[in-house]
Protein backbone atom coordinates (compact mmCIF):
# COMPACT_ATOMS: atom_id res chain seq x y z
CA UNK A 1 0.00 0.00 0.00
CA UNK A 2 1.24 3.48 -0.90
CA UNK A 3 -0.13 6.88 0.02
CA UNK A 4 -0.77 8.93 -3.11
CA UNK A 5 -2.01 12.38 -4.10
CA UNK A 6 -4.44 12.60 -7.01
CA UNK A 7 -4.71 15.90 -8.85
CA UNK A 8 -8.23 17.16 -9.40
CA UNK A 9 -8.29 20.68 -10.78
CA UNK A 10 -7.11 23.08 -8.06
CA UNK A 11 -7.23 20.46 -5.27
CA UNK A 12 -5.73 17.06 -4.55
CA UNK A 13 -7.45 13.89 -3.40
CA UNK A 14 -5.77 11.78 -0.75
CA UNK A 15 -5.56 8.17 -1.88
CA UNK A 16 -4.21 4.74 -1.04
CA UNK A 17 -2.76 2.71 -3.91
CA UNK A 18 -2.74 -1.08 -3.69
CA UNK A 19 -0.83 -3.17 -6.22
CA UNK A 20 -0.96 -6.91 -6.91
CA UNK A 21 1.68 -8.88 -5.05
CA UNK A 22 3.21 -10.45 -8.18
CA UNK A 23 6.14 -8.19 -9.21
CA UNK A 24 6.55 -9.96 -12.56
CA UNK A 25 2.95 -9.37 -13.65
CA UNK A 26 2.21 -7.47 -16.83
CA UNK A 27 -0.16 -4.51 -16.91
CA UNK A 28 -3.18 -5.21 -14.73
CA UNK A 29 -6.76 -4.08 -14.58
CA UNK A 30 -7.42 -1.09 -12.33
CA UNK A 31 -10.30 -0.51 -9.94
CA UNK A 32 -11.60 2.71 -8.41
CA UNK A 33 -13.07 2.11 -4.93
CA UNK A 34 -15.67 4.72 -3.85
CA UNK A 35 -16.32 5.06 -0.12
CA UNK A 36 -19.75 5.49 1.54
CA UNK A 37 -21.22 8.85 2.50
CA UNK A 38 -19.64 10.10 5.69
CA UNK A 39 -16.81 7.59 5.45
CA UNK A 40 -13.13 7.83 4.67
CA UNK A 41 -10.79 5.65 2.65
CA UNK A 42 -9.34 3.92 5.70
CA UNK A 43 -12.63 2.20 6.50
CA UNK A 44 -14.54 -0.27 4.30
CA UNK A 45 -13.12 1.16 1.04
CA UNK A 46 -9.60 0.19 2.11
CA UNK A 47 -10.79 -3.28 3.10
CA UNK A 48 -12.16 -3.96 -0.39
CA UNK A 49 -9.18 -2.28 -2.07
CA UNK A 50 -6.79 -4.61 -0.26
CA UNK A 51 -8.80 -7.75 -0.98
CA UNK A 52 -9.12 -6.90 -4.65
CA UNK A 53 -5.41 -6.13 -4.92
CA UNK A 54 -4.77 -9.55 -3.41
CA UNK A 55 -6.96 -10.92 -6.24
CA UNK A 56 -4.69 -9.33 -8.86
CA UNK A 57 -6.06 -5.81 -9.44
CA UNK A 58 -4.41 -2.42 -8.99
CA UNK A 59 -6.84 -0.53 -6.75
CA UNK A 60 -7.24 2.96 -5.34
CA UNK A 61 -9.29 3.94 -2.32
CA UNK A 62 -9.46 7.69 -1.80
CA UNK A 63 -11.15 10.41 0.23
CA UNK A 64 -13.83 12.44 -1.52
CA UNK A 65 -13.36 16.11 -2.26
CA UNK A 66 -13.95 18.22 0.86
CA UNK A 67 -13.67 15.15 3.08
CA UNK A 68 -11.10 13.07 4.95
CA UNK A 69 -7.54 14.09 4.09
CA UNK A 70 -8.49 15.44 0.64
CA UNK A 71 -8.53 19.09 -0.29
CA UNK A 72 -11.47 21.40 -0.87
CA UNK A 73 -13.17 24.01 1.24
CA UNK A 74 -15.43 24.12 3.12
CA UNK A 75 -14.60 20.77 4.65
CA UNK A 76 -17.44 18.32 5.36
CA UNK A 77 -19.33 19.35 2.22
CA UNK A 78 -21.19 16.49 0.50
CA UNK A 79 -21.44 17.60 -3.11
CA UNK A 80 -22.75 14.76 -5.30
CA UNK A 81 -21.47 16.25 -8.54
CA UNK A 82 -17.99 16.58 -7.05
CA UNK A 83 -18.24 13.02 -5.74
CA UNK A 84 -18.94 11.81 -9.27
CA UNK A 85 -16.13 13.84 -10.81
CA UNK A 86 -13.76 12.50 -8.12
CA UNK A 87 -14.11 9.14 -9.88
CA UNK A 88 -13.03 10.70 -13.17
CA UNK A 89 -9.90 12.09 -11.50
CA UNK A 90 -8.99 8.66 -10.11
CA UNK A 91 -9.47 7.12 -13.57
CA UNK A 92 -7.07 9.75 -14.93
CA UNK A 93 -4.52 8.68 -12.33
CA UNK A 94 -4.92 4.98 -13.04
CA UNK A 95 -4.59 5.50 -16.78
CA UNK A 96 -1.20 7.11 -16.23
CA UNK A 97 0.21 4.21 -14.20
CA UNK A 98 2.68 2.03 -16.09
CA UNK A 99 1.29 -1.03 -14.29
CA UNK A 100 -2.34 -0.50 -15.40
CA UNK A 101 -3.90 -1.21 -18.77
CA UNK A 102 -5.77 2.06 -19.48
CA UNK A 103 -8.50 0.14 -21.32
CA UNK A 104 -9.20 -2.15 -18.34
CA UNK A 105 -10.53 0.01 -15.54
CA UNK A 106 -13.65 -0.63 -13.47
CA UNK A 107 -15.33 0.96 -10.46
CA UNK A 108 -16.71 -0.42 -7.20
CA UNK A 109 -18.83 1.68 -4.86
CA UNK A 110 -20.21 0.91 -1.42
CA UNK A 111 -23.44 2.51 -0.07
CA UNK A 112 -23.65 6.09 -1.40
CA UNK A 113 -20.38 5.30 -3.15
CA UNK A 114 -22.34 2.74 -5.16
CA UNK A 115 -24.73 5.40 -6.40
CA UNK A 116 -21.83 7.69 -7.24
CA UNK A 117 -20.07 4.84 -9.02
CA UNK A 118 -23.15 4.21 -11.17
CA UNK A 119 -23.45 7.92 -11.95
CA UNK A 120 -19.78 8.05 -12.96
CA UNK A 121 -19.98 4.93 -15.11
CA UNK A 122 -22.98 6.11 -17.10
CA UNK A 123 -21.04 9.25 -18.09
CA UNK A 124 -17.44 8.06 -18.33
CA UNK A 125 -17.11 5.01 -20.55
CA UNK A 126 -13.43 4.71 -19.75
CA UNK A 127 -14.97 2.72 -16.92
CA UNK A 128 -15.55 -0.65 -18.53
CA UNK A 129 -17.42 -2.35 -15.67
CA UNK A 130 -19.42 -1.38 -12.59
CA UNK A 131 -19.92 -3.13 -9.25
CA UNK A 132 -22.00 -1.88 -6.32
CA UNK A 133 -22.38 -3.20 -2.78
CA UNK A 134 -25.22 -2.09 -0.47
CA UNK A 135 -25.88 0.67 -3.03
CA UNK A 136 -27.63 3.90 -2.05
CA UNK A 137 -28.69 6.72 -4.35
CA UNK A 138 -28.02 9.50 -1.85
CA UNK A 139 -30.56 11.84 -3.45
CA UNK A 140 -33.35 9.27 -3.30
CA UNK A 141 -32.46 8.45 0.29
CA UNK A 142 -32.53 12.11 1.29
CA UNK A 143 -35.87 12.67 -0.43
CA UNK A 144 -37.68 9.47 0.51
CA UNK A 145 -36.05 8.35 3.75
CA UNK A 146 -33.99 5.28 4.49
CA UNK A 147 -36.78 2.82 3.67
CA UNK A 148 -37.98 4.79 0.64
CA UNK A 149 -41.51 5.30 1.93
CA UNK A 150 -41.60 9.03 2.70
CA UNK A 151 -43.15 11.88 0.69
CA UNK A 152 -40.33 13.83 -1.00
CA UNK A 153 -42.40 17.03 -1.00
CA UNK A 154 -41.90 17.40 2.74
CA UNK A 155 -38.26 18.15 2.01
CA UNK A 156 -39.26 21.55 0.63
CA UNK A 157 -39.16 22.70 4.25
CA UNK A 158 -35.66 21.27 4.58
CA UNK A 159 -34.57 23.34 1.58
CA UNK A 160 -36.12 26.46 3.09
CA UNK A 161 -34.34 25.82 6.38
CA UNK A 162 -31.06 25.21 4.56
CA UNK A 163 -31.54 28.44 2.61
CA UNK A 164 -31.95 30.42 5.82
CA UNK A 165 -28.86 28.84 7.33
CA UNK A 166 -26.76 29.36 4.19
CA UNK A 167 -27.83 33.01 4.09
CA UNK A 168 -26.69 33.41 7.69
CA UNK A 169 -23.36 31.78 6.85
CA UNK A 170 -22.87 34.08 3.87
CA UNK A 171 -23.24 36.96 6.32
CA UNK A 172 -20.61 35.53 8.65
CA UNK A 173 -22.38 33.00 10.86
CA UNK A 174 -20.56 29.82 11.81
CA UNK A 175 -21.17 26.86 9.48
CA UNK A 176 -23.63 24.31 10.80
CA UNK A 177 -23.59 20.58 10.07
CA UNK A 178 -25.99 17.69 10.48
CA UNK A 179 -24.95 14.09 11.30
CA UNK A 180 -24.78 11.41 8.61
CA UNK A 181 -25.77 8.70 11.07
CA UNK A 182 -27.79 9.11 14.29
CA UNK A 183 -25.43 9.85 17.18
CA UNK A 184 -27.91 8.40 19.67
CA UNK A 185 -30.12 5.75 18.03
CA UNK A 186 -33.40 4.85 19.69
CA UNK A 187 -36.17 2.28 19.28
CA UNK A 188 -37.52 4.03 16.17
CA UNK A 189 -34.15 4.12 14.39
CA UNK A 190 -33.98 1.69 11.44
CA UNK A 191 -31.75 -1.33 12.03
CA UNK A 192 -29.29 -0.28 9.34
CA UNK A 193 -28.88 3.15 10.91
CA UNK A 194 -28.33 1.68 14.37
CA UNK A 195 -25.62 -0.53 12.92
CA UNK A 196 -24.16 2.42 11.00
CA UNK A 197 -23.85 4.35 14.26
CA UNK A 198 -22.07 1.40 15.81
CA UNK A 199 -19.72 1.21 12.82
CA UNK A 200 -18.84 4.89 12.55
CA UNK A 201 -19.06 6.07 16.16
CA UNK A 202 -17.41 3.26 18.14
CA UNK A 203 -13.96 1.66 18.02
CA UNK A 204 -15.39 -0.86 15.53
CA UNK A 205 -14.40 1.47 12.66
CA UNK A 206 -14.25 4.98 14.10
CA UNK A 207 -11.72 7.25 12.39
CA UNK A 208 -10.66 10.76 13.44
CA UNK A 209 -11.28 12.18 9.96
CA UNK A 210 -14.80 10.71 9.70
CA UNK A 211 -16.51 13.17 12.03
CA UNK A 212 -20.16 12.36 11.17
CA UNK A 213 -20.72 15.84 9.74
CA UNK A 214 -22.55 17.06 6.64
CA UNK A 215 -22.73 20.82 6.20
CA UNK A 216 -26.18 22.34 5.72
CA UNK A 217 -24.63 23.73 2.53
CA UNK A 218 -24.84 20.15 1.23
CA UNK A 219 -28.61 19.85 1.52
CA UNK A 220 -29.69 21.59 -1.72
CA UNK A 221 -27.09 19.61 -3.67
CA UNK A 222 -28.01 16.26 -2.18
CA UNK A 223 -31.81 16.66 -2.24
CA UNK A 224 -31.88 17.57 -5.94
CA UNK A 225 -29.39 14.92 -7.09
CA UNK A 226 -30.34 11.63 -8.75
CA UNK A 227 -27.49 9.20 -9.30
CA UNK A 228 -29.69 7.14 -11.61
CA UNK A 229 -30.87 9.92 -13.94
CA UNK A 230 -30.46 8.72 -17.56
CA UNK A 231 -28.98 5.40 -16.44
CA UNK A 232 -31.55 3.69 -18.68
CA UNK A 233 -29.99 5.52 -21.64
CA UNK A 234 -26.28 5.62 -20.85
CA UNK A 235 -25.36 2.91 -18.34
CA UNK A 236 -24.42 0.16 -20.77
CA UNK A 237 -21.33 -1.35 -19.16
CA UNK A 238 -21.47 -4.79 -17.53
CA UNK A 239 -22.80 -4.31 -14.01
CA UNK A 240 -22.78 -6.34 -10.80
CA UNK A 241 -25.16 -5.41 -7.97
CA UNK A 242 -24.72 -6.97 -4.53
CA UNK A 243 -27.09 -6.26 -1.65
CA UNK A 244 -28.50 -7.88 1.45
CA UNK A 245 -31.96 -9.37 1.56
CA UNK A 246 -32.65 -7.67 4.92
CA UNK A 247 -31.16 -4.28 4.01
CA UNK A 248 -33.49 -1.31 4.23
CA UNK A 249 -31.50 0.09 1.31
CA UNK A 250 -32.29 -2.83 -1.01
CA UNK A 251 -34.81 -0.73 -2.92
CA UNK A 252 -31.99 1.33 -4.45
CA UNK A 253 -30.43 -1.77 -6.00
CA UNK A 254 -33.82 -2.94 -7.24
CA UNK A 255 -34.60 0.46 -8.74
CA UNK A 256 -31.39 0.66 -10.75
CA UNK A 257 -31.70 -2.98 -11.77
CA UNK A 258 -35.11 -2.22 -13.22
CA UNK A 259 -33.97 1.01 -14.89
CA UNK A 260 -31.16 -0.68 -16.80
CA UNK A 261 -33.32 -3.63 -17.81
CA UNK A 262 -31.51 -6.03 -15.51
CA UNK A 263 -27.94 -5.96 -14.25
CA UNK A 264 -25.46 -8.31 -15.86
CA UNK A 265 -25.45 -10.04 -12.48
CA UNK A 266 -27.44 -9.32 -9.33
CA UNK A 267 -26.73 -11.05 -6.04
CA UNK A 268 -29.20 -10.66 -3.18
CA UNK A 269 -27.57 -12.26 -0.16
CA UNK A 270 -29.93 -14.13 2.20
CA UNK A 271 -30.27 -12.54 5.65
CA UNK A 272 -27.71 -9.84 4.80
CA UNK A 273 -28.27 -6.34 6.19
CA UNK A 274 -26.81 -3.11 4.83
CA UNK A 275 -23.85 -2.83 7.20
CA UNK A 276 -22.90 -6.50 7.02
CA UNK A 277 -20.98 -5.71 3.83
CA UNK A 278 -18.76 -3.12 5.52
CA UNK A 279 -16.66 -5.29 7.83
CA UNK A 280 -18.38 -8.61 8.52
CA UNK A 281 -16.01 -11.11 6.90
CA UNK A 282 -18.82 -13.62 6.40
CA UNK A 283 -20.30 -11.14 3.91
CA UNK A 284 -17.29 -9.06 2.84
CA UNK A 285 -15.18 -12.05 1.80
CA UNK A 286 -17.75 -13.54 -0.60
CA UNK A 287 -18.70 -10.07 -1.91
CA UNK A 288 -15.06 -9.24 -2.70
CA UNK A 289 -14.64 -12.59 -4.44
CA UNK A 290 -17.77 -11.99 -6.51
CA UNK A 291 -16.45 -8.57 -7.52
CA UNK A 292 -13.03 -10.03 -8.37
CA UNK A 293 -14.55 -12.81 -10.49
CA UNK A 294 -16.86 -10.35 -12.26
CA UNK A 295 -14.14 -7.82 -12.99
CA UNK A 296 -11.75 -10.53 -14.16
CA UNK A 297 -14.35 -11.64 -16.68
CA UNK A 298 -15.41 -8.23 -17.91
CA UNK A 299 -12.06 -6.42 -17.87
CA UNK A 300 -10.33 -9.27 -19.71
Amino acid sequence: MSAISIKKGPISLSGLLFKPSDPTAKKKSGLVIVHPGGGVKEQTAQLYAQKLANAGFTTIAYDASYQGASGGEPHFLEDPNERVSDVYAVVDYLQNLDTVDPEKIGVLGICAGGGYAAAAAKADHRLKALATISMVNIGDSARKGWDGDEDPSKQVESLRGAAAQITAEVKGAERVAAPYVPPQPNDTTPRDMKEASDYYLTPRAQHPRAENKMLFLSFPRVLTFDAFHLADVFLKQPSLFIAGEKAGSLWHTERLDKLVGGATKKIIVPNGAHMDFYDNEAYVGPAAKNVADFMSQHLA
